[in-house]
């Protein structure tokens, strides 16, 4: 066979082959489409609609709902897929355009073979696991923009695949008894399935508006943040200790929702822990979307408050250099209403012996404030309260005579007149900076005088 424009131009290759040949010879090819005229009819011949209208398939699948593509070839294919539908069947071929970004190396040029700047992506898999994959691409990939590609999120992606399966062993290795449920737990679980529910809405609107890496990253907050970092630490049970089988079972029941949640972005994962969660006949693929429920705002709420909390504590342990195993007390001057419900978690998380509520400040703690409300952590028992003192009162002296010195060198007119803008800007900033710290230093030294 030859390629040509003509028949005198076939003939003419073809005599190279065979000078016998003639015109009379050549036979065109009867089953050739130009290019992209094939690619019109792709969303009727794939399920054999030119040759057997009104099949099946044609009925069932066609118009399908959204067509996925690039934006370079809204001309060549998806208004002439368009057009020929409305030609042949009558009837536009899909509902929704979906345009992907161009893949970008770090340097933004289009990833291509010629300048050999795509990454194998075998070699990625192999590396960072399929899905750890999926979720790098997506997480760098906004709806309709390009997606400037960066192995460090595959990393990202594997890492986050790791958390996910180290979770799942960590709930398969708790015993399970039939004791009673703590109240942490018991908070913290209906803390979850609010927050659940409030997700799910959010990845639905996500999705209902095209916004797949929005959807990702309400996910993985979610199991990052909310079910990993914070409620798997609440429900956890003591070293050597049983979990009661209301929290175990309720977690299942939250995991099992979170794998669905997680199935479009690393269906093997999810897929694989499904299956060792249980020995099920029927795949987490046709699993149904987990349903959003009502959501109680109020618990959400209640939670940041509790989740700040246990943060501040954990940073006065850090700076006060308090071990985590010794257990501390805590005072609560009440300005606005709390909700104590959630005490038991702050009790657990931030190790603390009591919460108690007081009508006035207490003396010789440590303070700060969330919201209107005032915290106090009595320190005269662990920590010698007069070297404490001694220790701020001496950095408080270093930051005021730190601070005079900047002042008298920006009340000299010659340096704010000569010296370059930004040194002035600069200093000007330190001062700002100095003034705050020596704030910060004076609360401190009169929480503990007061």
């Amino acid at each position: 066979f030859v390629v040509a424009q003509t028949k005198e131009e076939a003939i003419l290759l073809a005599q190279k082959e065979n000078p016998k040949l003639t015109l009379n010879d050549l036979k065109q090819d009867e089953d050739v489409l130009d290019t992209w005229f094939s690619s019109w009819l792709w969303p009727i011949s794939v399920f054999d609609g030119i040759r057997n209208p009104k099949n099946k398939d044609i009925n069932y699948y066609y118009p399908t709902n959204d067509l996925v593509t690039g934006p370079e070839i809204i001309f060549f294919w998806v208004a002439r897929m368009i057009m020929a539908g409305y030609e042949y069947i009558g009837d536009l071929p899909f509902k929704n355009v979906y345009l992907t970004g161009i893949v970008r190396d770090e340097k933004g040029r289009k990833m291509s073979k010629s300048l050999g700047n795509s990454p194998d992506p075998i070699e990625l898999i192999e590396k960072y696991g399929a899905d750890g994959v999926r979720v790098g691409m997506l997480l760098c990939s906004p709806a309709g923009n390009d997606l400037p590609f960066n192995e460090n999120l595959c990393e990202q992606g594997r890492n986050f695949a790791n958390k996910i399966w180290n979770a799942f062993r960590l709930i398969k290795g708790w015993e399970v008894a039939d004791i009673k449920q703590p109240n942490s737990a018991k908070q913290a679980t209906n803390w979850l399935e609010n927050k659940m529910n409030k997700t799910i809405t959010d990845i639905d609107i996500s999705y209902s508006k095209y916004r797949i890496s929005e959807a990702l990253m309400h996910t993985y907050k979610l199991v990052w943040d909310d079910f990993c970092s914070w409620y798997l630490e609440i429900i956890k049970p003591n070293y050597g200790s049983p979990i009661d089988s209301i929290t175990y079972n309720q977690t299942i029941k939250q995991l099992e929702n979170i794998l669905k949640l997680l199935h479009p972005f690393m269906p093997f994962l999810s897929e694989e822990i499904w299956h060792l969660i249980d020995n099920r006949k029927n795949d987490i693929i046709v699993a149904n979307w987990p349903k959003k429920g009502k959501v109680d705002e109020n618990i959400l709420t209640d939670f940041d408050v509790v989740s700040e909390v246990v943060s501040t504590i954990r940073k006065i342990r850090k700076e006060k250099q308090i071990s985590h195993k010794e257990k501390l007390k805590l005072h609560i001057k009440e300005n606005k209403k709390i909700c104590r419900n959630m005490d038991p978690i702050i009790c657990k998380l931030g190790n603390l012996e009591n919460i108690e509520y007081v009508e006035k400040k207490s003396t010789s703690t440590y303070s700060f404030m969330i919201g209107a409300n005032e915290y106090f952590i009595p320190l005269s028992d662990i920590i010698n309260v007069d070297d404490e003192i001694q220790k701020l009162q001496k950095e408080l002296d270093y930051n005021k005579g730190f601070l005079k010195s900047i002042e008298n060198k920006l009340n000299n007119k010659k340096f704010v007149e000569n010296a370059p803008e930004n040194i002035v800007t600069n200093e000007r900033n330190k001062m700002k900076d100095t003034k705050s710290k020596i704030e910060i230093l004076t609360k401190k030294i009169r929480s503990f005088q007061n």
